[in-house]
């Protein structure tokens, strides 16, 4: 793999992970997870969500102690903190943006929340079938398809709903039937 510098010198902006060492050392239920954990942009923890703080407390404690960065929690035991211009989304907006690609025909595919920043937006999302418990709030939004299917399965469900190898058939967002039901009476 090539490293993108301009995508690292913006994602550098405000990152401190020492900082951010210092202030998730204060809260209890959280650990680092070994060096293999860690990259040069990520910072991995363990969480035991019995006794750490609510996602919602953390990020509070990290702006009361004036750091920015993401934090992300995936399958309800691993909590990452990346800098403030970094996520899977952030990424794939920053590429699809520098290369002149449309976000509305890019295939995004998660299973898990660590993938949901990647989900939103007008890409068009698949959830595999497999997918973690996080990721269930996504299921209202018209351009994500839920595959039954799991694993690569589930992948490919996903490319044929959206006959992506084809025309590619982009989702209309659905009228809500009560409210034009009530409208029209």
């Amino acid at each position: 793999l090539t490293k993108d510098i301009e995508w690292q010198k913006h994602i550098a902006y405000r990152w401190e992970p020492e900082a951010i060492k210092d202030v998730m050392s204060q809260l209890p239920g959280i650990w680092l997870q070994p060096p293999d954990g860690q990259s040069e942009y990520r910072i991995g923890y363990f969480i035991d969500t019995a006794e750490a703080p609510r996602i919602r407390e953390i990020k509070k404690h990290l702006r009361q102690n004036k750091v920015h960065a993401n934090v992300i929690i995936a399958y309800n035991r691993y909590l990452d903190i990346v800098p403030v211009r970094a996520s899977k989304g952030k990424a794939l907006r920053f590429f699809a943006d520098k290369w002149g690609f449309s976000i509305d025909r890019i295939l995004v595919v998660g299973a898990s929340g660590s993938d949901e920043d990647m989900l939103r937006g007008n890409t068009l999302g698949v959830v595999v079938g497999n997918h973690t418990p996080e990721l269930n709030k996504l299921k209202d939004r018209y351009r994500i398809y839920f595959a039954k299917n799991y694993y690569a399965w589930g992948i490919i469900e996903g490319i044929e709903y959206y006959d992506f190898m084809g025309d590619i058939r982009i989702p209309e967002p659905q009228v809500n039937n009560s409210i034009s039901k009530g409208r029209a009476s």
